[in-house]
């Protein structure tokens, strides 16, 4: 089932690299998977899916909301 996005998550400036690096790494494990499976993905199923795999990551929370933070900019 499909989690809503976390609309209040706020950035940390202290955790803005290290956020935008797993953001990143997150996004491209995700767009192999999707090529992979030779599938069609739209922004709001980016996000989503993106924000589940920050949600299962080993981050601290604070990481974990700074990168929240930045897939709602996608």
């Amino acid at each position: 089932m499909a989690k809503a996005a976390k609309t209040d998550a706020k950035i940390t400036p202290e955790r803005l690299e290290e956020a935008l690096n797993v953001r990143d790494r997150l996004i491209i494990e995700l767009l192999v998977q999707v090529l992979d499976e030779k599938l069609v993905i739209e922004r709001p199923i980016l996000r989503e899916r993106v924000g589940n795999l920050v949600d299962l990551s080993e981050h601290d929370e604070e990481l974990k909301e700074t990168i929240h933070a930045l897939v709602n900019k996608l």
